[in-house]
């Protein structure tokens, strides 16, 4: 009888006569479905060898099924004892991080210290970012107080507001700080010369005129 399996490829397909799944290659569509080890034993003359040789046959199939099937339940036992161990390692170490004394000779117990070493420098990146961002914001109220209090070239003693230094208490404010908001800003337009993030204000004639 004709079979539909596509010829002179490597298929699998089950003997018509012993009924197991086999490996075949198919020359034409008439050839037979038939394993080689059937093949010995065709013929009604030869139904008792056929019969023995098919429970040789299916003995094999089945001890090989077994094995199988050994192996993948100690693969199975295997990663069952590597998860406990894993699960009880990393509970030790837990333990240790509540305790404050982490084992840093391990390689879980080196990554997660380099980790928490990493989340420090986070950390302080972040605060110091905050700090600059808060500086920059203090900076910039004193350089829009100076633009209206500082001392007048053409009046010695004087604010350029009109009043005298000494009664300005803007100018005595300023005068403490006025140094370190002088450096601050050239320190900022070195920045945005740089093409870099600055602090000064939109007003500045540098960022205005940019």
């Amino acid at each position: 009888m004709p079979h539909a399996y596509p010829l002179h490829v490597d298929v699998d397909a089950t003997c018509l006569c012993c009924g197991s799944v086999q490996r075949f290659r198919f020359a034409s569509a008439s050839d037979h479905v038939v394993c080689p080890h059937c093949r010995t034993h065709g013929g009604d003359e030869k139904a008792v060898r056929r019969d023995r040789e098919h429970v040789a046959l299916w003995r094999g199939i089945l001890e090989a099924h077994d094995h199988d099937a050994r192996a993948a339940a100690s693969a199975a036992a295997d990663a069952k004892t590597d998860a406990a161990a894993t699960i009880a390692r990393l509970t030790a170490e837990g333990e240790q991080l509540r305790a404050g004394a982490l084992d840093g000779s391990s390689a879980a117990g080196a990554a997660v210290r380099d980790e928490l070493q990493g989340d420090l420098v986070r950390r302080a990146e972040r605060a110091t970012e905050l700090t600059n961002r808060r500086l920059d914001k203090a900076m910039a109220a004193l350089w829009r107080l100076q633009a209206f209090h500082h001392p007048d070239a053409r009046k010695p003693g004087s604010c350029i507001c009109g009043r005298s230094l000494t009664a300005c208490g803007e100018s005595r404010v300023l005068e403490a700080n006025r140094q370190d908001m002088l450096d601050w800003e050239r320190r900022n337009l070195e920045l945005l010369r740089a093409g870099k993030r600055h602090g000064l204000p939109p007003e500045h004639p540098e960022v205005a005129g940019g």
